[in-house]
């Protein structure tokens, strides 16, 4: 797919980890990254097309995944 060129601009994101909004640059390739200041989370986000947003989120350092059944 062709790269897409977008206009860097400031956004409004939620963290996905405690769902605290905050506001973060877009650069011109639609890469945002974060870190919650509320929780620590690290989050980056990238634009892979016109449908597709590719988000990967980082726990803070001591925090798992809690897995009970």
């Amino acid at each position: 797919m062709a790269d897409l060129k977008l206009k860097p601009k400031i956004m409004r994101v939620v963290c996905n980890n405690c769902f605290k909004e905050t506001v973060c640059l877009r650069d011109e390739n639609g890469q945002i990254r974060f870190r919650c200041s509320c929780c620590g989370s690290t989050t980056y986000s990238n634009v892979k097309g016109r449908r597709h947003v590719q988000i990967d989120i980082y726990a803070p350092d001591g925090q798992s995944l809690i897995d009970e059944n």
